[in-house]
């Protein structure tokens, strides 16, 4: 309340709460006219359990064996009505109809049932969360029942609280369905040559409902009508895809004297079908050739050739060849390090291509309602292709107990597919184009250590690092700016881009007036707002001192997974981590806003937190971290890299024990 008069003295307004109202509300004797709610504690829950449960059953003979497994998860959600679960059945089938033919069935159902509160954001979030934020603790959750009437819950504005919203609001749920059958027979000709076939068939379909009953809101005091919610009975089908795949392959392997061949080829084609009218397909073919003398010297060559519907005649097909060759150096006569039994160098190079643009990219479309074109296509576009090469080390130690893998990359993605801009007299806007190059270079570590100490207890040790330069290498039309993020040639995807500051505007920043600055400034600011840099020196700051300021994207990855058994207890964790690069607090999203820019009544600000309010620039705290909170503080929510934080963090990923029971238990 305190910090609510401050904000609007300091934009220029007049105290809102009083002495008096303070002081009641701080005692808590009359928590009906002067409630002080904390919405966090009321709404969520710190402990949301999670439960799995699993059953396997195999079995069979040298003619048909079988397994099947199924498995049902519970997850409750930290806000009200929130909670998911999940059924899974598996059954796998393999039949051999002959000593040489084989069939392998494997069937998937899966079904999970969610449910929100009734009241989602577009982006799927809830957004109940954004009124933990939005609602300031002087609004009481619901009034005390009187008879006669229904719950009345406490208001803000047109904003209706969150405890409405977890009793009366109703629910929004989600069935998600998937059914999957993938069939794979194999006939093997002779020891040497053998034919694979495959069909999978892939069902999703998902359904929405929606549910709330017809409720009214009242005025405490006056008992007058502010606000209705009908009664909602939605239901629909939200998305219904499926996909097909049909390939057929064979492969051939032989050995003689120090010679060892393999060699399979193939083709394959699939087909996407999402929702009504969006289908796309795909058409492949694939070789590949291996070669291997004395289990010392490594060849391969592979080509496959791809093509989609999504690219226009004369583009649809791509061809991707690859190379890669390695040397055993352990087989060699001169190397003689008894302790090491493996080392193997690699190097590969070789092509890859990307078809992933969305549909109908090389063709205008026309509105169905006019038959007025609204985008335009390019009958040129063709597949993204990724160049990749790849040098490694594969190392192994005292009977593979120590192993490691190193690998180099440069990765280059060319004719990336971009949007570049047109001028107003285009009409209805961009065509895609083969505009864009972008370079990924880095490497990769990982080391394993597996030891057994004794009879009873074992463990292993697999921690890794990896290593990634993304950039921007070339990019016609750029550059491209939405929102904080750019992408321009010289900077990783989706850079931040905004303002440079130099932390916050101070007294010595101004004349004697505490208004004349004496540095460039935007207007309406003062001392305890963000001080902006003056890039190109014209005294004035505007969108000409904006440039690249972050990025999003950190370069360095690390894990560690630890793994441990005693007789029939293990236990499992897992340690996953980054190392710095940044993340914007005003990414102009809901939450991030509420959070960092409280007290914004020019739009939907929120209440500041603790550490916001007692790290805000008052008189008396000129050394704090925030900008001073202001009734609209336009001027401290600007795209700047004030906003930026290092976000690099270690986390434990999961933590996993489990007890094995014994057969002769399993017997009884």
């Amino acid at each position: 309340m305190r910090m609510y008069n401050y904000a609007q003295v300091a934009s220029g307004g007049s105290v809102f709460f009083t002495d008096e109202q303070i002081a009641r509300t701080e005692a808590g004797d009359d928590p009906i006219n002067y409630p002080n709610t904390d919405w966090v504690d009321i709404l969520i829950d710190k402990y949301s359990p999670l439960t799995s449960h699993s059953l396997s059953v195999s079995g069979g003979n040298d003619v048909a064996r079988f397994a099947v497994t199924g498995n049902y998860m519970y997850q409750k959600g930290m806000l009200p009505l929130n909670k998911m679960d999940r059924f899974n059945l598996r059954a796998n089938t393999s039949v051999s109809l002959s000593k040489k033919f084989l069939i392998n069935l494997d069937v998937l159902g899966i079904r999970r049932n969610t449910l929100y509160p009734n009241r989602t954001l577009s982006n799927g979030g809830i957004r109940m969360l954004d009124d933990l934020y939005r609602l300031p603790p002087t609004v009481l959750p619901k009034y005390p029942a009187e008879e006669g009437w229904p719950t009345i819950y406490g208001r803000y504005a047109d904003i209706v609280n969150p405890i409405a919203y977890a009793e009366v609001g109703g629910t929004i749920g989600y069935q998600y369905d998937q059914a999957a059958i993938n069939l794979q027979p194999k006939w093997s000709l002779s020891d040497n040559f053998s034919l694979r076939g495959q069909l999978s068939y892939r069902l999703n379909s998902d359904v929405y409902k929606q549910n709330r009953d017809n409720f009214y809101f009242f005025d405490y005091y006056t008992k007058q009508l502010v606000q209705t919610w009908t009664a909602q009975r939605n239901a629909y089908s939200e998305t219904r895809d499926t996909y097909l795949y049909v390939s057929g392959a064979f492969d051939y392997n032989r050995s003689f004297d120090r010679h060892n061949i393999f060699a399979m080829g193939g083709i394959s084609a699939e087909q996407f079908n999402n929702g009504y009218w969006n289908v796309s397909s795909l058409a492949s073919a694939y070789a590949k050739l291996n070669y291997s003398f004395d289990d010392r010297y490594l060849a391969e060559l592979s080509f496959r050739a791809d093509g989609s519907s999504k690219f226009g005649p004369g583009n649809k097909f791509g061809y991707f060849p690859s190379v890669a060759l390695g040397w055993n150096l352990h087989n060699e006569k001169f190397f003689n390090l008894e302790k090491v039994n493996n080392f193997k160098l690699r190097a590969s190079y070789g092509l890859l291509g990307n078809e992933n643009i969305g549909l109908y990219k090389y063709q205008n479309l026309i509105s169905t309602d006019n038959g007025v074109e609204t985008e335009w296509g390019n009958p040129d576009i063709s597949w993204e292709k990724v160049h990749i090469l790849d040098l490694g080390i594969d190392l192994g130690m005292f009977d593979n107990k120590l192993s490691l893998t190193f690998d180099y990359y440069d990765k280059k993605t060319k004719d990336v597919i971009l949007q570049p801009s047109v001028a107003p007299s285009g009409a209805i806007g961009s065509a895609p184009l083969n505009a864009g190059e972008v370079s990924n270079k880095g490497w990769e570590i990982s080391l394993n250590y597996n030891e057994n100490i004794s009879r009873n207890f074992s463990f292993s040790i697999k921690p890794g690092i990896t290593y990634n330069k993304n950039k921007i290498t070339k990019i016609i039309g750029g550059p491209y700016i939405s929102g904080i993020s750019i992408n321009t040639q010289g900077y990783s995807i989706q850079s931040y881009y905004g303002y440079v500051t130099d932390g916050i505007l101070q007294y010595s920043d101004f004349a004697n007036d505490k208004k004349t600055p004496l540095v460039p400034i935007l207007p309406g600011e003062g001392p305890g707002d963000i001080k902006y840099v003056d890039l190109n020196g014209d005294g004035v700051i505007d969108e000409d001192d904006q440039r690249v300021i972050g990025d999003p994207t950190p370069r360095l990855n690390y894990f560690t997974n630890v793994n441990m058994s005693y007789k029939n207890f293990d236990l499992e964790f897992l340690l996953q981590g980054t190392g710095s690069h940044d993340y914007s607090a005003n990414l102009g999203g809901k939450s991030s806003g509420y959070l960092w820019h409280p007290l914004n009544f020019s739009a939907s600000g929120g209440v500041p937190t603790t550490y916001r309010a007692a790290n805000s620039w008052r008189e008396n705290n000129q050394d704090a971290i925030f900008p001073r909170i202001l009734a609209n503080p336009a001027n401290n929510v600007l795209r700047s890299d004030f906003w930026l934080f290092d976000a690099k963090y270690l986390r434990v990923k999961f933590i996993q024990a489990g007890y094995r029971l014994n057969n002769k238990f399993l017997n009884k």
